[in-house]
């Protein structure tokens, strides 16, 4: 494959963001902040949620002096507005949560945060279920009355193509954020970012390549 200077040095800025994103994911303990962009509530019918409103949506996360998306993947723990102390390692996830990435991550990602999509929320509720519970929105440990409703059908589709067998690609790394500030509990945030494909790396390499040839030929000069 042909590359120009501007493709290998434009594809190895891409890389070494995404090497970026993972060594600061993983540094240790850092301060947190997320803003909820989420609609409407479902009164749940108890279990882990016991007899609350919850709102399901999109964090809208600020970590390590980034700014991204997570879900929750700890719904039965309140969350805390603050500022508070978070550590990051990487999420063990299971066959059927990384099909649910796979399947709907970028979908939901398009919604408009201020007034999320359906598949939005639906994508919190079906992650919910699937670490957390039974994999069934009416039963188990997390149900809800109301579920009939737009939302409640995609979460039901989503499910369904998270339980099957359809392949898996790893397309994702998946990182946990959790809570770890002295005396302060909360909600437990999952994040991913994209792995990048082999001929990524090669590119990546070649660019370094190029650079280091450029930086010495200009301290020669």
């Amino acid at each position: 494959m042909k590359l120009t200077m501007n493709q290998v040095l434009r594809t190895t800025v891409i890389a070494a963001a995404f090497a970026l994103t993972s060594v600061s994911a993983h540094a240790g303990v850092t301060n947190l902040t997320a803003t909820l962009h989420g609609g409407p509530q479902f009164t749940s019918t108890g279990g882990g949620f016991g007899a609350n409103s919850v709102t399901p949506g999109i964090w809208d996360v600020s970590f390590a002096g980034k700014n991204f998306y997570a879900f929750c993947i700890e719904p039965t723990l309140a969350y805390s507005g603050a500022s508070n102390h978070y550590s990051a390692g990487a999420f063990q996830a299971s066959d059927s949560v990384k099909r649910l990435y796979e399947g709907y991550y970028t979908t939901v990602l398009g919604s408009n945060l201020n007034n999320p999509a359906p598949k939005a929320k639906a994508f919190q509720l079906a992650l919910w279920e699937l670490n957390n519970d039974n994999g069934n929105l009416l039963s188990g440990n997390l149900r809800f009355n109301n579920l009939s409703n737009a939302v409640v059908a995609d979460a039901n589709a989503m499910l369904t193509l998270a339980k099957g067998n359809s392949v898996i690609h790893n397309i994702y790394n998946y990182t946990a954020l959790t809570s770890s500030g002295a005396g302060i509990n909360s909600q437990k945030m999952l994040t991913v970012t994209p792995v990048p494909e082999p001929e990524t790396y090669g590119m990546m390499l070649a660019g370094l390549g190029v650079l280091a040839f450029l930086a010495r030929r200009k301290k020669q000069a």
